[in-house]
């Protein structure tokens, strides 16, 4: 039997409805998730002002959640039930090499909760069950997906003991990577934002410098790692700018689809450059491990809680350059 679930609808370029929409009962496989907490993440900032090519409106956002297990499609799922869970948004085949592999970000045949189903930006919402993964009831439990994707990116860039990494961008993905890069041995840590609030959190997360490249000016190749966790034409050429000679640049942001490179460039320098999507299965299960464990355990308030109906107030706020929060994270 269906029921009536109140969703954040986003409707058009910047533009969202809070309404009200029928779920129905999971199929075999898959079990409903009454979502307790929904992170916004960069991706989903550049789709509600029309500058990410997966997301078209009308569509209920939200990949990064975490809720409890209300209801299974077949009984081999019961033991879900009242568990409090991570979702990984991921929807595959199951069966190409790359999902045999684990590496189901891969997959051809890949579809997102949140782009392709119906996200967690709801009361309750529709997941495969071998998308959950039991976690503590905590608000960062909705940051699994996150610091999963950090974890691919900042292993990418194969960090090594003595190194030097700037990290470009301090919402969510930045700091996770700087923390993950705090614990890998390197011995600087610089951050760039424009936002002096999220440079402040940032210092807070491992960086040992902070940097507004709004009016300050990164050096020039000095940096051994470069992630680069915004996405635009501006910061991609900024991390090709900052990389040393021989060094990695990761590029996980997806604000701009499309960027010019001065090819030459990259390779008289011998620049290493790494594409970072998603995660494999092991990093989100680590990363849930990691949370699992007090990982994120910060006392500086860097995110705030929001409700649902707070939707596109709250996406506004994020995009605005004076946020005071990293993170805005969503309670239907």
């Amino acid at each position: 039997m269906a029921m009536q679930t109140k969703t954040l609808v986003w409707t058009d370029i910047k533009k969202m409805e809070l309404k009200e929409k029928s779920i129905e009962n999971p199929e075999p496989g898959w079990v409903t998730v009454k979502v307790n907490y929904a992170g916004i993440c960069g991706s989903e900032l550049s789709a509600f002002v029309g500058q990410n090519e997966l997301r078209k409106p009308p569509s209920v956002m939200g990949h990064e959640f975490s809720g409890t297990v209300i209801k299974t499609g077949s009984d081999k799922d019961s033991y879900l039930l009242n568990r409090n869970v991570a979702v990984n948004p991921l929807v595959t085949c199951g069966k190409c090499r790359y999902c045999r592999t684990g590496n189901r970000q891969l997959c051809p045949e890949r579809k997102i909760i949140g782009i392709d189903y119906p996200g967690g930006f709801a009361e309750y919402v529709n997941v495969p069950a071998y998308s959950c993964y039991e976690i503590i009831d905590i608000p960062e439990a909705s940051l699994a997906e996150p610091l999963a994707t950090a974890l691919r990116a900042v292993n990418h860039a194969h960090p090594a003991v003595g190194d030097k990494a700037l990290v470009i961008g301090a919402g969510t993905i930045g700091l996770l990577s700087l923390k993950i890069l705090e614990i890998s041995g390197t011995i600087e840590r610089t951050v760039a934002d424009i936002n002096d609030y999220r440079l402040e959190h940032a210092m807070h997360w491992g960086a040992t410098k902070k940097v507004n490249n709004r009016n300050e000016v990164i050096e020039k190749g000095d940096f051994d790692i470069v992630v680069d966790a915004v996405g635009t034409a501006d910061t991609r050429k900024l991390a090709l700018d900052s990389v040393a000679r021989g060094g990695r640049v990761v590029y996980v942001g997806l604000h701009e689809p499309e960027t010019e490179f001065q090819v030459n460039y990259i390779i008289r320098n011998e620049i290493n450059i790494h594409g970072s999507f998603c995660y494999s299965d092991d990093d989100f299960r680590r990363a849930v491990d990691l949370i699992n464990n007090g990982f994120l355990n910060v006392k500086e308030k860097w995110y705030d809680i929001r409700p649902i109906d707070s939707g596109e107030d709250s996406f506004n706020e994020e995009l605005s350059p004076d946020s005071k929060y990293s993170k805005i994270i969503m309670k239907p």
